[in-house]
């Protein structure tokens, strides 16, 4: 750590000073509450400044502008909808219960989190491919899934490829509208009607019309949802493991980097002699200086922590979520030296991105049920291979929680029917009499 006596204050209970406080509202903060405290810091800090900005985020918002009235009403819209299904909710929800083969029902589950509030792709294809490790073809199947699911226009990579995607959903392939999107996307967006006209040998008038007709479509799949869940989420950390050891990285914006500015440092120079504003830059640069040691212990224990915690779940990364070990805070300090309540607001709202996808850090930490051998087997693991069962189940014949108890002895997990009702429930999935379809 670059202050350990900051850290084990805390952990012996000591009263925290300004500069520790400072330090546990920074750890607990995930990225973006990070960005809000680093930009308060500046704004009353002059000697402060943010030497890598962040990038921008990619959002589908910046291409809306071809219709700002229709934007304005569905913005309205939107926010007078008082329903509670996320979208993220309601397409895994279609997946599980869809004809698929199990690879491909899989990767196109760990493809969600990759969608925006929009429903659009927050990251290129290369990217989620990379990092999901799929192969070219199942790549493809999964995106085709994605994109056969309601709303139509979900699964595109911008707002652009979603309208397509709706002309394509209602049979209109060949049209103008069609031709407008594809090849002139930026006369349709600034409206240069004139300009398109000539460039299809058409009608102005047609062309305003086509406009119009996408005007109409949905510019935002994912309105109608619960906003609570549907931002995208922005991976805090970065998880590689070569089946031995691992490589973790604070991921982007979770990094900043901010430093003491080089104007200041000449302006205190120039104004040695004047006592007034020597002390107030002397100052502003002391706390600039805690600050930035604030910023260096986090990410020093927010590493130390999640290392602690993928060398405990290490079967997890070889094998996948089936295999997650029950896993406590208390081991995790132990591990680390910290204390208890730090390990809980390192890991508070925060998101590793590793080979299986986006996981929330919390979700390592998971009670264990006896599977009736040595070790335990963890919640998180069970609920997966629950989720398994009936993904898999004939559609004609569901498996009953008394079922799903039986299956489960088969693989050496002992559990109460209760407990298999309580996990379903749990999962959002209906009893097996709801379930069953002809």
């Amino acid at each position: 750590m670059s202050s350990p006596g900051m850290i084990q204050g805390m952990k012996q209970g000591m009263v925290a000073a300004p500069t520790v406080q400072l330090f546990m509202h920074a750890l607990q903060a995930n990225t973006e509450e990070l960005a809000d405290l680093i930009a308060q810091e500046i704004a009353k800090n002059p000697a402060l400044e943010e030497v890598a900005p962040r990038p921008a985020e990619r959002d589908a918002d910046t291409e809306k502008s071809y219709d700002p009235e229709a934007a304005r009403r569905h913005a309205f819209a939107l926010d007078s909808q008082p329903c509670g299904q996320t979208l993220a909710d309601f397409l895994e929800e279609q997946i599980r219960h869809s004809a698929l083969t199990q690879k491909v029902k899989e990767a196109a589950l760990a493809m969600l989190p990759y969608l925006n509030r929009h429903g659009f792709f927050a990251e290129d294809a290369a990217t989620v491919q990379s990092e999901l490790q799929l192969t070219d073809t199942l790549y493809r199947q999964a995106l085709g899934v994605i994109q056969d699911l309601d709303p139509a226009g979900v699964g595109a990579k911008d707002l652009r490829g979603s309208l397509i995607l709706q002309l394509k959903r209602v049979g209109e392939k060949r049209g103008l509208p069609m031709l407008l999107l594809k090849h002139h996307w930026e006369a349709l967006v600034h409206h240069r009607y004139a300009e398109a006209a000539r460039a299809l040998e058409v009608e102005e008038e047609a062309v305003q019309l086509a406009a119009a007709r996408i005007a109409r479509l949905n510019p935002d799949p994912g309105s109608g949802f619960s906003r609570a869940e549907l931002n995208v989420v922005t991976p805090d950390l970065s998880v590689d493991f070569d089946g031995a050891d691992f490589q973790i990285s604070l991921a982007g914006a979770a990094d900043p980097q901010v430093a003491l500015s080089a104007e200041y440092r000449d302006m205190m120079a120039q104004h040695a002699d004047k006592a007034e504003v020597r002390q107030f830059l002397s100052r502003c640069f002391r706390e600039g200086r805690e600050f930035i040691r604030v910023l260096a212990n986090r990410k020093d224990t927010l590493l130390a922590v999640t290392h602690a915690v993928c060398e405990r779940q290490k079967e997890f990364f070889r094998k996948g979520k089936a295999h997650i070990r029950p896993l406590k805070m208390e081991d995790i300090a132990e591990d680390t030296g910290l204390h208890v309540s730090t390990v809980s607001r390192a890991v508070r709202g925060k998101y590793l991105r590793c080979a299986f996808g986006v996981m929330e850090l919390r979700s390592f930490f998971t009670s264990g049920i006896s599977s009736g051998e040595e070790e335990t087997t963890s919640a998180a693991s069970i609920q997966h291979r629950i989720r398994q069962l009936i993904a898999e189940e004939p559609p004609a014949s569901p498996l009953s929680d008394a079922d799903i108890c039986a299956a489960l002895q088969t693989q050496g997990i002992r559990v109460a029917r209760r407990t298999v009702a309580k996990y379903r429930e749990q999962l959002k999935i209906l009893p097996a009499s709801l379930r069953k379809r002809r």
